[in-house]
């Protein structure tokens, strides 16, 4: 049985798609929700699902993690056993003692293309440039903000989205699916990396 900690800040929607997928393919994990912010959605999607959820306290505004949010986030990665980190729109840079603790045990979705658009609302940064083609990327979290290790990529037509909210509907659909396939190979250990290279191994 692996245990799975997933990182969310708002609605967690690409949290449920995972815990739904997982439970549907009967895989051996079982999951805890952590989050930065009291009043996020995913938290009562995560009871809903009968899933442990564990919120953060006094819990400063700000990308960075204090020394103290980030011994609190450490003991609760420790007391529950945690193998892998899922961020799931979690929107706090990890700190290096974290990464290092679980080096190649860390990945997260982001809805653009990497390198193109990193950050804070891509979707909206791909609108407005006026690319055809967006997409999303599975990658490691290392020290940077989306510059780990490339895992899986998806690229997504959005030639004809009128909106940045209407970006972010076509890309998410194909994130919940390619997040999932990143996730259940890693379990599976089905990666290795060189240099920044990561190899499919199936």
């Amino acid at each position: 049985m692996k245990h799975i900690a997933i990182l969310i800040s708002g609605s967690g929607t690409n949290m449920q798609s995972l815990i739904e997928k997982s439970k549907a393919e009967v895989l051996p994990v079982d999951f805890i929700v952590i989050t930065d912010n009291p009043n996020a959605m995913g938290i009562q999607k995560a009871k809903d699902m009968n899933i442990p959820v564990f919120i953060l306290p006094d819990m400063k505004s700000g990308w960075k993690m204090s020394k103290n949010d980030d011994k609190n986030l450490m003991n609760i990665l420790i007391e529950n056993n945690t193998d892998y980190i899922l961020l799931a729109g979690y929107m706090r840079l990890l700190n290096k003692n974290i990464i290092e603790q679980y080096i190649f045990r860390i990945i997260n979705v982001h809805p653009s293309l990497l390198p193109a658009f990193s950050g804070k609302d891509a979707q909206k940064q791909a609108f407005e440039y006026g690319v055809k083609i967006s997409g999303c990327t599975v990658h490691f979290v290392d020290t940077g903000v989306d510059t780990g290790p490339i895992i899986e990529q998806k690229a997504v037509d959005i030639s004809n989205c009128k909106s940045r909210d209407e970006v972010k509907e076509r890309i998410i659909i194909e994130e919940h699916t390619l997040y999932f396939r990143a996730f259940k190979n890693l379990i599976n250990r089905k990666y290795s990396i060189k240099s920044r290279n990561v190899i499919n191994n199936d």
